[in-house]
This record gives C-alpha cells, structure tokens and sequence, in this order.
C-alpha cells in the first residue's frame, strides 16, 4: 500500500481508497443517470403516450356516439368527466351493460387520469382549447380530424399502447430511488475523503478523526469477527481516559494504510498471537 502524505514529520495521515471512490462515483453515476432515466419516462415519455391513447380512445368515443345516438353535436360534450364515469361505473355494478359509447367514454376519461388532465375545459369539453393545443370547435369537426389521423385508407391504423395505472408512478419511483441514492452516494463519499486517522510509528499512537487516540496498550481485543467485510473492533480497556470500555470499529476499505496500521498495532498488543492468525482480506478489484 502507498503511504500517505505525512501531516507532521513522523506522523502518517490515510488517504480514501482509489478503488473504493472509483467504485462508489461508478455506482452513484450509473444510478444517478437511471434516475433521470425515470424522470425522463415519468414526465414526457408515458404522459405522451398516455396522451396519444386518449386522443384514440377520444376518436372510439366519438365515433360510436356517433353510429348510437345521432346525430354527433354538442350533446357529446362531456362538461363533467368525473360525473360522467361515475354514471357508467354504476350502470355496470348495477346492471352490467353499458352501450359501446358509454364503454369508449369510460375508457377515455380514466386514460386521461392516468396521465393527470382531468379539467374538462382543456380534455373532453366541446369546445376547448385542448392541452395538445389544439383548438376543438365541433364534434363533427373533432371526430373527422381523428378519423384523419388514426385511420389509413379507411383501415383503423394500430392502437396505441394504453397505460397501466402503475406505468407513470413507477417511473416516478425509479426517480426518487435512482437519483436519490446516487446523491447519497456522493454525500458519502464526501463525508469519507473529509475523515482522516493520524498513525504515528514510533509510538504506534493512532489518532481517529474525532480527536481521540490509542495505542496497543489499550487494547482489551481485536475482533475480527468481520474481517471478510473489510470491518475490525478494537475493545478499549476501561483505563482509556475517554474510550475506555468502548468498542471502535474500524472500515478498512475505504482507508488506506489503515489495515496495516490496525494489524501492527495488534502484532504489539498481543505478541504472543501466531502471525498465521492475522489472515488478512483481500480488496476485490
């Protein structure tokens, strides 16, 4: 392991693990860039489409208002879509059947929820001033536009895929959890380069961050126990003026060479432990 650059002559300070930061700023940026991912989802990608298979359910609506209840006019207006599909929801638990009208309107105002346009004054009024921004003057007018747009050569053109009520909220979901532990991330990784331990070789004094220091006399132990995970405690003896009794866990991943000084600091503690003993981890690539 390279040594630190020294704070005091005699005094060796750690630095961050470069293999550690790497792994973390990889990590934090893969999930950071999969929370935009999300956001980019959540707020144009399904909401377009969401919009695109309203506007086909819109053309469905019209169309069989149309063939069942002509003539197609100002009573296709829908000036209260909340209303409207509550109506037919009740039609259904009452009675089951609902003309294919009702059905289309049903489907399109729960389409339109789903990607959050519920004033009727930008959605299913006739007029409006629809949230496309288009302007919709005429029921006849509309239903001939979207026959236009979603029909070729008088052949249906291919239905868009409509949205599930978990489509939009997942993708918000990936956001929150992406972007949000990608920063966490980061802030950890600041907070670890801003902590420091001092090791002083000739005394083998170790100074933590905090302030407080030790040498191996006042060890009580060594656990290793968490070796394999790259943690080690030291047990303080009680006769410590300020961590007497405690226990200091110590994470050798992140700070380097602070393996070899715990491992020194043990080898003068406890002299009489087989050097086999001290099996030391390996730091995966």
């Amino acid at each position: 392991m390279t040594v630190a650059a020294e704070s005091n002559p005699g005094t060796l300070t750690t630095t961050i693990s470069r293999k550690w930061t790497l792994r973390m700023v990889i990590i934090g940026l893969v999930l950071f860039a999969f929370g935009l991912w999300g956001l980019y989802d959540a707020a144009v990608v399904y909401p377009a489409r969401g919009a695109r298979s309203a506007e086909w359910l819109e053309y469905q609506y019209l169309d069989q208002f149309a063939t069942l209840r002509p003539p197609l006019d100002a009573r296709a207006s829908v000036a209260d879509p909340k209303a409207e599909l509550d109506r037919v929801e009740r039609r259904l638990a009452e009675t089951g059947q609902v003309d294919a009208a009702d059905r289309a309107l049903r489907e399109w105002v729960r389409s339109l929820h789903l990607i959050g346009k519920r004033e009727p004054a930008t959605t299913t009024a006739i007029p409006r001033q629809d949230f496309r921004g288009v302007p919709v003057n005429d029921a006849r007018e509309r239903r001939s536009e979207l026959a236009q747009r979603w029909t070729t050569g008088g052949t249906s053109s291919a239905t868009p895929s409509p949205l599930s009520r978990w489509d939009i909220p997942v993708q918000w979901l990936i956001t929150v959890l992406g972007m949000g532990i990608g920063l966490w991330m980061f802030v950890l990784l600041l907070r670890v380069r801003a902590r420091r331990f001092t090791y002083e070789p000739a005394t083998k004094r170790l100074t933590l961050p905090g302030g407080n220091s030790i040498v191996p006399e006042d060890i009580e132990d060594v656990d290793k126990r968490k070796w394999h995970k790259f943690f080690v405690a030291m047990k303080i003896k009680p006769s410590h003026p300020q961590l007497g009794g405690k226990t200091v866990e110590f994470d050798l991943l992140r700070f380097v060479p602070l393996e070899d000084w715990v491992l020194e600091m043990e080898r003068a503690a406890f002299p009489d432990r087989a050097e086999a003993a001290a099996v030391e981890p390996s730091t995966p690539v």
